[in-house]
């Protein structure tokens, strides 16, 4: 048989409700109000930014956008498909790869139809949307590793400074004596890095042989070596260039160095498809990346997301107005 539940007093349930009151205000008091408060002081800053450092990013993200069609442009040299056209392909295809789940085949499939459909032989297309595929990265990984030597010069030399620029020294020097195997040293090069891939994962060590050949044939051509090191590096510089403008711009000029270091974190961790554009994994990295260099929270926030805003999804729809010039023309 249940026994009855027996009342409770009222003076309980009045403690009880001014307990739950204090609670509420100290939830309030220190947790909403001073979010609410971050948030309005950086609605603030953003409401209050010099126009010249806006215009100062947009010039230096059209700048990089430029450099990548001028990259596609050395290495469709023999091809009669007109600048402007490469430009429009190349920013139709870097919108779709933003927005479209699966967005690099999306994204590589839609620009090889339309430099096809604008003069381009398909042979030179797929030799240069290969050629970007390695060369592009690449020219990040070849920033990254030059970033760690002021680092380590200028910066207190710590271990992962330290590390990161004798594995990307020893990997250089063996890669540059590795392509003829002529020398006895260069054959120790090659052999060097066979023994080095051969140790890899299964899956790892073919994919980078493969890229190794290719990497070697496309460097052959001299051409295609300056526009690697020409528009390929410009390209991520002066998008580099765009975060640093914001950081200087919400008031943390901070040395170049960190910047670099920064940025090549976050675009190296977006090689990895796991979302869009590595939308959420660059914004993560380059914030904490930036955070870990004494940076403001609230500065490395906004200047990521203002960033990401104009280097992300500003080229959007930018995008789309481009893919129906081209279908206009090509009708």
């Amino acid at each position: 048989m249940a026994t009855a539940t027996r009342a409770r007093p009222a003076w309980y349930h009045r403690v009880w409700s001014a307990v739950l009151l204090v609670v509420l205000v100290a939830i309030v008091e220190y947790v909403v109000l001073p979010k609410l408060s971050v948030a309005r002081e950086s609605l603030d800053r953003v409401a209050h930014l010099n126009p010249l450092w806006l215009i100062t990013a947009i010039t230096l993200e059209a700048g990089a956008l430029v450099c990548y069609s001028l990259f596609s442009r050395a290495l469709l040299s023999g091809s009669p498909v007109r600048f402007s056209w490469i430009l429009r392909s190349d920013l139709t295809g870097y919108g779709v790869s933003h927005v479209v789940p699966g967005g690099a085949a999306t994204a590589t499939a839609v620009r090889f139809r339309l430099l096809v459909n604008g003069g381009a032989k398909p042979a030179d297309v797929t030799a240069t949307v290969t050629a970007e595929g390695i060369g592009s990265p690449l020219a990040l990984v070849l920033i990254a590793w030059l970033s760690t030597i002021p680092a380590v010069v200028l910066r207190d030399a710590t271990p992962a400074y330290l590390t990161l620029f004798l594995v990307g020294l020893v990997a250089l020097a063996c890669g540059l004596l590795a392509v003829r195997e002529r020398s006895r040293l260069e054959r120790f090069a090659a052999g060097l890095l066979r023994a080095t891939v051969h140790r890899l994962p299964e899956r790892v060590g073919p994919w980078i042989s493969t890229v190794a050949l290719r990497l070697r044939d496309l460097l052959a051509d001299r051409e295609v070596r300056k526009a690697f090191l020409l528009w390929a590096t410009l390209n991520w510089l002066l998008d580099a260039a765009v975060l640093w403008t914001f950081l200087a711009a919400y008031g943390a000029p901070i040395s170049p160095v960190p910047v670099l270091l920064a940025y090549c974190a976050a675009n190296l961790a977006a090689v990895v498809p796991l979302t869009p554009g590595g939308i959420a994994v660059v914004e993560g990295i380059a914030i904490s990346s930036l955070l870990g260099f004494d940076v403001p929270g609230q500065v490395a926030v906004l200047a990521v997301l203002s960033w990401r805003l104009l280097q992300f999804w500003a080229p959007v729809p930018l995008a789309g107005l481009c893919y129906l010039s081209l279908r206009v023309k090509a009708r």
